[in-house]
C-alpha cells in the first residue's frame, strides 16, 4: 500500500484505557516476577512509614498488589502513595478500584500530569515505573536519573520493561512507515536501552529477565471481537478501528507472521525484564 504519508491514528484517553485493559486480559504477565523482585529488595521504611511514587500507574490494579506485598512483609505501617499518570480516565479507574478495595492505612494522592512535569519536593522510599517508560519518549533518561536522585537512603527504584526485541516493538517497526509514530522521537525504549543508561551512569542494579512472557493474540483474528479490536489497538499503539481496511489487513497479516500457535491459541512473544536500583544507605 502507499506509505508515502504515515497515517495518524492517536488513541483517546478512553480508547487507551480500553486497549490497556484488553492487553492485561491477554498478557501472560510478569506481575508475579515483579513482586518477587520487590520482596527480594524491600525498601527501608523511615520513622513515619513509607513514601511511594508510582509513575504511569494506569488504573492502579497492580499498585494495589504492590501495597499488599509491602504490608505483608513490612507490616501494616502508614504509607503515602503518590499515583502519577497523565490519563485521567486511567486515574478514575484507579480510584474506582480503590473504592471497591480500600486501603485505610494508605494516604493516596492522584496527580494527572505527565511525568516530566512532576517536580516533587520530598524524597521517596520506593519509586516505580511498571511498564510505563514506553509512554514517555524523549524523557526516559531524565526521568530515570531524576527518580534515582529522589530516593531516600535504602530506597528502591523498581522498573519493569519489555525487550526491544518483543512482539509489540516488532509490529510497530514493521509498520513505521504506514502509521505515524512521530511521538516516539528516538525509537522504542526497552530494557536494553535502560541498561545502557544505568551502565553509562554507573548506577548499580539487579536485573531479572523473563523470555517466556507472551501475549495471547487469538482474539485479534476473530471477526467482530471487541477484545480483539482493543488488543490490536494496544499492540499497535494506534486506533486501528479508524484505520483503512487495507492497512488493518496488512497489520493482521504481520501479526499472523510474527505470532505462533500453542495449545490452540496464537501467541506473540514479548519478553520482559525487571530492574532494581538501590540508593546507598548513607
Amino acid at each position: 500500500m502507499d506509505t508515502s504519508t504515515p497515517i495518524a491514528l492517536p488513541l483517546s484517553a478512553q480508547g487507551y484505557a480500553a486497549a490497556n485493559e484488553a492487553f492485561r486480559q491477554c498478557w501472560a504477565a510478569d506481575r508475579d516476577q515483579v513482586l518477587s523482585c520487590l520482596r527480594a529488595h524491600l525498601p527501608t521504611p523511615s520513622a513515619h512509614g513509607l513514601d511511594i511514587l508510582g509513575i504511569g500507574v494506569g488504573d492502579g490494579s497492580f499498585d494495589l498488589q504492590i501495597i499488599d506485598c509491602l504490608q505483608q512483609h513490612l507490616g501494616d505501617m502508614p504509607m503515602c502513595y503518590v499515583a502519577l499518570d497523565p490519563n485521567e480516565a486511567q486515574l478514575r479507574g484507579f480510584q474506582a478500584n480503590l473504592a471497591r478495595s480500600p486501603r485505610p492505612t494508605v494516604q493516596f494522592s492522584f496527580i494527572a500530569q505527565p511525568a516530566e512535569a512532576y517536580q516533587p519536593e520530598r524524597q521517596f522510599d520506593l519509586i516505580h515505573f511498571i511498564h510505563s517508560l514506553y509512554h514517555m519518549p524523549d524523557h526516559e533518561q531524565q526521568l530515570i536519573l531524576g527518580a534515582y536522585s529522589r530516593l531516600r537512603p535504602g530506597g528502591r527504584l523498581l522498573i519493569a520493561l519489555s525487550s526491544e526485541q518483543g512482539g509489540i516493538y516488532q509490529m510497530m517497526q514493521r509498520h513505521w512507515g504506514e502509521i505515524d509514530y512521530s511521538f516516539f522521537t528516538h525509537g522504542l525504549f526497552g530494557h536494553e536501552s535502560l541498561m545502557d543508561i544505568l551502565n553509562r551512569e554507573g548506577i548499580r542494579y539487579e536485573a531479572a529477565r523473563f523470555p517466556d512472557v507472551a501475549i495471547d493474540v487469538s482474539a485479534c483474528f476473530q471477526p467482530g471481537s471487541a477484545l480483539g479490536q482493543q488488543l490490536l489497538d494496544f499492540i499497535m499503539q494506534a486506533d486501528m478501528q479508524r484505520a483503512p481496511a487495507e492497512l488493518r489487513e496488512h497489520v493482521l497479516d504481520t501479526l499472523h507472521q510474527l505470532s505462533y500457535e500453542r495449545g490452540g491459541r496464537r501467541w506473540l512473544a514479548h519478553p520482559s525484564g525487571v530492574f532494581v536500583a538501590s540508593a546507598p544507605l548513607g
